[in-house]
């Protein structure tokens, strides 16, 4: 018995240091890497198309058909988009080139409606869409000297989306806004981010980084609003997604 136990222990002591070799090669600790930053930044927000989707139940008064299609198209304008984060750089590099970041973030941006169509149809359209973005992003650099000027990174995030939405539309036929879709309501937001940083100084970065952002689950409603009407007539949603290009500074602590 006493020869199995010193044959189990001395096992275990040697999976112990194989694992520990294992992780030593992955992680490279050092206090010295880490350190808290603030950034701001400013770009180019380019929504996908809206694709609001649903079925009418319209309220008395107010033009359509129980049970039939309401399906909303909408185009948005290119338009500013900016923000802000407050971050860390963790203590440590993996696979000897990879120094991971930690941020909170919270980023805006507000659209124009273009074109659109409902049911398939040609129609006049207006109206914007506003996002606000609050989000945590887990961000790696690459970094293989010391003295690099510009860092290549990538990550991604997960959070909350705000989305207030106003668009209008109607039929060539009238003059002013017959229906609008309409919503204030949260999703789960993703991000994925690939970018450059140029280390200007120390303490110093300027960066530029590219985006695809996505929401899930965003109801709305479908609205008659003509003559001063505000009735209901159909529950619609959307998954609204698009991309940012931005450019931005880095300060470090």
């Amino acid at each position: 018995m006493t020869k199995i136990l010193k044959a189990v222990l001395a096992a275990t002591v040697a999976a112990f240091a194989v694992s520990s070799t294992a992780s030593a090669g992955i992680f490279d600790f050092d206090p010295a890497e880490g350190g808290f930053y603030v950034s701001g930044f400013v770009g180019i927000s380019a929504p996908s198309d809206a694709d609001f989707e649903g079925e009418q139940n319209p309220a008395a008064d107010v033009p359509g058909a129980v049970g039939a299609a309401a399906n909303i198209e909408a185009d948005f304008d290119s338009d500013v988009y900016f923000g802000g984060a407050v971050g860390a750089k963790l203590p440590f590099k993996y696979w000897k080139y990879f120094q991971p970041r930690l941020e909170l973030e919270v980023s805006y941006s507000d659209n124009d409606v273009g074109e659109g169509s409902f049911n398939g149809g040609t129609q006049t359209f207006q109206g914007s869409q506003s996002t606000t973005f609050f989000l945590i992003n887990n961000v790696s650099d690459i970094q293989w000297d010391e003295n690099q000027k510009i860092i290549p990174y990538f990550g991604g995030g997960i959070g909350i989306a705000d989305y207030n939405t106003n668009i209008e539309y109607f039929p060539a036929t009238a003059t002013a806004p017959t229906f609008a879709v309409r919503n204030s309501d949260s999703g789960f937001a993703t991000v994925s981010t690939i970018g450059a940083t140029f280390k200007a100084t120390d303490r110093f970065d300027i960066y530029a980084e590219g985006r695809y952002l996505k929401t899930y689950g965003i109801d709305a409603e479908r609205r008659f609003i003509s003559g001063g009407a505000d009735g209901f007539s159909a529950e619609v949603d959307d998954d609204p997604d698009g991309f940012t290009l931005a450019v931005g500074t880095r300060i470090n602590f």
